[in-house]
């Protein structure tokens, strides 16, 4: 029976906990919200009304009272981090990259830093693929205004070939090709990121495979006036033909006479400059000694390594970060002067880590820091805070409005303001007091 009544005891005190920490919130929101409408030029009140909000999953009351923070206080760190937050909650990306970018400039905690930098790596990839679902929305206005010939877009290549560790060539070719092509100021290549979640998109709406069109369709989407595409076909053990052309979007014809070339495996870069050279001819452009000397350039002396690289940018467009990171760092290894594929490798690992970034990592990081303690101001509801007064002194202790201190409207000298725990340049961490908390039960 004892055993029962405890469990019992334990249920009701869990059910209890839950019920006293609902009403705590509201309570806390409750006396905000008097601040608020009292001090209404308080920055710091809005932020934490704004994070109050937040916690209660209230995001367009959050969104709100966080803008009115910002607005009031641009340079408020705790309050971009939370916008970034609330926005991601509301599925609004651009807005969430926009805040984010805001607290890596404002914002005072190095560990919170680094996490939103690489989940800003992630949101690149979720814009990309927003962008493209509001595209193909708008394909049939976006199809009917022509893209200009000086924008050019490269697909990733097809490979034909016995030899299937060849076949991340599609991509790694189809990038050396691109990056040469930018070379030359009289072009515009589209960025591929941007390019392949198009292409994404379009085959996942595609419910029976994929058309031949699919690639004119993308460039008339982006608005790219020409497209680049072509194959690279295995011969034998040892020889590679590559064979490539420029297509003109809005008529689909090819333009010129196309660019082939033929070369052993470990002249794979030589292969690419003599067909990047022939589609520059193609398209009319006429480089400079300089852009010349640029395309000459190869990324790395290692077929090795390119391979690595080029399986990288496979996984990656899978959105396997971690794999590809792996791959990068291959590259890296068989090539240490490997200059692409190191950024490729921290952008990977940075896409991985910011993929693990939640709200509750965000605030453990925080915990026990001076931005912190704005944080903790904003949801902690004390006995005796249930004056309006004594709630605006919790939230403008903590980061004092533009005002410096000064009351609202009432006309009385300005006070000197406590010290805002998230500001400074000082380290995180700040000085904490542990209670320990006893508690009995005795059983009949």
């Amino acid at each position: 029976m004892r055993i029962a009544r405890a469990s019992l005891l334990s249920s009701l005190l869990a059910v209890n906990a839950c019920a006293t920490a609902i009403s705590a919130s509201a309570d806390n929101i409750t006396r905000l919200e008097r601040a608020s409408a009292s001090q209404p030029e308080s920055g710091a009140t809005q932020r934490s009304l704004g994070i109050a909000y937040f916690e209660a999953n209230r995001y367009t009351d959050a969104r709100a009272a966080l803008d009115r923070a910002a607005s009031i206080d641009p340079r408020d760190g705790v309050a971009a981090l939370y916008r970034g937050l609330t926005a991601e909650a509301q599925n609004d990306v651009p807005a969430a990259r926009s805040a984010y970018e805001s607290y890596l400039t404002y914002g005072k905690t190095r560990a919170v830093k680094t996490q939103i930098a690489e989940r800003l790596v992630v949101l690149a990839r979720k814009e990309n693929e927003l962008a493209a679902r509001q595209a193909i929305a708008q394909e049939r206005r976006l199809a009917s205004v022509p893209g200009s010939p000086r924008t050019v877009a490269v697909l990733p290549f097809k490979f034909t070939g016995a030899d299937t560790s060849l076949t991340p060539l599609e991509r790694g070719f189809a990038e050396l090709v691109a990056t040469d092509l930018s070379r030359s100021s009289q072009l515009t290549v589209v960025e591929r990121a941007r390019l392949q979640a198009l292409l994404d998109e379009i085959r996942l709406q595609q419910t029976v495979g994929v058309d031949a069109g699919t690639g004119v369709r993308a460039g008339r989407i982006l608005q790219a006036g020409r497209l680049v595409g072509g194959t690279i076909s295995q011969l034998d053990s040892n020889q590679l033909r590559a064979d490539a052309f420029v297509t003109n979007v809005r008529t689909t014809a090819t333009e010129g006479r196309g660019a082939n070339d033929q070369q052993a495996l470990d002249q794979l870069f030589t292969l690419e400059k003599n067909i990047v050279l022939r589609l520059f001819a193609d398209m009319g452009v006429t480089l400079t000694t300089v852009e010349r000397n640029a395309i000459e350039q190869r990324p790395t002396h290692s077929l090795a390594a390119f391979l690595a690289y080029s399986r990288g940018l496979e996984f990656e467009d899978e959105g396997r970060f971690d794999a590809a990171g792996r791959s990068f760092d291959e590259a890296v290894r068989l090539d240490p002067g490997f200059g692409a594929a190191q950024q490729r490798s921290q952008n990977a690992k940075s896409a991985a880590a910011g993929a693990q970034v939640t709200v509750k990592s965000v605030q453990a990081r925080l915990r026990g820091t001076r931005e912190g303690a704005s944080v903790a101001a904003a949801t902690q509801t004390a006995a005796g805070n249930s004056a309006d007064g004594e709630a605006l002194a919790v939230a403008d202790g903590l980061n004092p409005s533009p005002a410096a201190g000064a009351t609202v409207g009432t006309g009385a000298a300005p006070t000197q303001p406590q010290k805002d725990p998230s500001s400074g340049t000082g380290g995180d961490n700040v000085s904490t007091k542990t209670v320990t908390v006893t508690i009995v039960i005795h059983h009949p």
